[in-house]
């Protein structure tokens, strides 16, 4: 990719070469350390702050959905269930009948009960 991207696209096309990136208070760790080449690194470097934002926001997303947990719900279009993976902090939709019968039933309780998504 040429040197005018955005943070995101950056951390896509590393995340896409198999490289892990964290941080530590305001530095970025990488590994591993010899998928990084110079050019890349320099393209670190240029979004850096960028970067540790988005790793940052990913985390305190992560530590959200893992305070949540896994909820199931049915969804607003008939016969599909909401399902919150805690693990991404992502919601799905399935069609309930793909869904194992426990499944199904947890989303009834909840209905019953009135409860709000």
């Amino acid at each position: 990719m040429g040197r005018c991207m955005s943070a995101r696209a950056l951390l896509e096309e590393l995340r896409g070469y198999g490289v892990e990136l964290t941080t530590d208070g305001k530095q970025l760790r990488y590994r591993p350390k010899n998928a990084v080449t110079s050019e890349t690194l320099d393209r670190l470097k240029e979004h850096k702050e960028g970067v540790l934002k988005l790793l940052e926001w990913e985390q305190r997303k992560l530590e959200e959905a893992d305070r949540r947990g896994l909820l199931i719900r049915w969804s607003e279009y008939p016969s599909w269930i909401k399902l919150h993976d805690p693990t991404t902090g992502e919601w799905y939709e399935v069609r309930a009948e793909e869904c194992l019968p426990s499944v199904v039933e947890t989303a009834d309780k909840y209905r019953k009960k009135g409860g709000a998504a």
